[in-house]
């Protein structure tokens, strides 16, 4: 008689019904044993392993009771102005984070599959000899990352990894603003940089925007690199970082590495896209609306935000008898439907009779006109697919409501 295979597929679906409810009662007890994100959660990470992390900023941070992540270049490790490996040594005894920066600091979206994970595991085997501590966190080498390093990462026992600011925002060695990092969104393979502080980036008011971005759950990324640096377009001087350090202690944020968010977030947990919440912020959006009634005819204004070089290409102005309505997307007034202008000021009314004293409630939408030149100015350094997509045409969301009465 043949044998079947039926007692062998029973006994693996047994199993994984006797697993799957313990597994979830361990991802329960992970969510349970997290901690909530406080306001003004701050991660500090610093690039490179310039031997100011070990002579200067370690102590200030010591001082204030900060942690930080030091991203380290393997094969850059005792050159000029560089750690030696007993530095970083000294930097992981001293509770700093390690983390990795590659083996050799390469523009990764331009090397093979192969070449991309022998530049991750090149540096754990560095780190190994040394006597450090396994790294589990990245930093991307000049920000540049695609679908393929994040899955380099996630099989060679990496849990998170940080990027930049880009491509949300504009790509430049002075560095400047980014996105906070939304756990509830983003991938933790793509945790974005909420400022990148520098000399060349000395905007205070930029620096504390940053700052006011961890909130609601979300969580500011500070990326610095020497204190001062070895390349003079990344430096940042020891009298703005003792400065900036001295902020962060009066404004009672709490100071972290990379690593210590997993006290606060669940690495485990992925969108089903890692690049969708990326590419959602690719639009405009638009804020301080105006309404006019002093013409003969009602006429409306706004102003579009953006983060990176765009411009406005169209826009849909709904405007309804109630919030209610306007709530579901609709303008039962007037619905001006997709306009291609860049127009956005004085557009006048164009939908059914309005009652002189009655309320009413109108939004905006915009479309994006993407600037072509400066995608071509970063293509060398953001992945294809994010340029396709940067070079869309896409519809933003909806303004908040506001009113008006005639």
């Amino acid at each position: 008689m043949k044998k079947t295979k039926l007692p062998l597929i029973l006994a693996f679906v047994m199993a994984y019904l006797q697993a799957s409810p313990a597994q979830a009662q361990a991802q329960e007890e992970k969510q349970k044993n997290l901690l909530p994100i406080p306001d003004k959660l701050v991660v500090l990470t610093f690039d490179d392993g310039n031997v100011s992390d070990l002579t200067t900023t370690a102590p200030i941070l010591k001082k204030h009771g900060f942690g930080a992540t030091f991203y380290i270049t393997s094969g850059w490790i005792g050159g000029a102005g560089r750690l030696t490996w007993e530095q970083v040594k000294e930097l992981d005894a001293q509770g700093f984070e390690i983390g990795s920066h590659s083996a050799s600091h390469p523009n990764m979206l331009h090397i093979s599959e192969e070449e991309v994970r022998e530049q991750i595991v090149s540096f754990d085997r560095a780190c190994e000899e040394h006597g450090i501590r396994k790294a589990t966190t990245f930093a991307y080498p000049g920000e540049h990352h695609d679908r393929r390093i994040v899955k380099a990462l996630a099989t060679t026992g990496y849990s998170a990894a940080r990027r930049g600011v880009t491509p949300e925002y504009p790509l430049f060695d002075r560095g400047g603003p980014g996105p906070a990092y939304n756990p509830r969104e983003e991938d933790p393979f793509l945790i974005p940089g909420a400022y990148v502080r520098g000399n060349l980036s000395p905007s205070d008011r930029e620096f504390k925007e940053a700052l006011g971005k961890a909130r609601d759950g979300s969580v500011c990324v500070l990326i610095y690199h020497g204190v001062p640096d070895v390349h003079p377009h990344c430096s940042t001087s020891i009298e703005m970082f003792t400065k900036d350090m001295q902020y962060l202690k009066d404004e009672g944020c709490t100071v972290i590495a990379l690593r210590d968010l997993a006290k606060y977030v669940d690495f485990s947990k992925r969108p089903k896209d890692i690049y969708a919440p990326l590419v959602a912020r690719f639009g405009v959006t638009v804020s301080a609306l105006k309404f006019d009634t002093s013409g003969d005819k009602p006429r409306f204004s706004w102003k579009i935000k953006t983060t990176r070089p765009q411009t406005q290409s169209a826009y849909q102005i709904l405007v309804a008898s109630s919030e209610e309505i306007l709530a579901t997307d609709k303008g039962d007034l007037w619905d001006s439907g997709k306009v291609v202008s860049d127009k956005s000021a004085g557009i006048a009314y164009a939908g059914k009779p309005l009652a002189a004293g009655e309320k009413f409630y109108w939004k905006v939408r915009c479309w994006n006109n993407p600037d072509e030149a400066e995608i071509k100015r970063v293509s060398y350094w953001i992945a294809k697919e994010l340029l396709a997509e940067m070079r869309k045409t896409r519809a933003g969301a909806f303004s908040a409501p506001a009113s008006f009465k005639l």
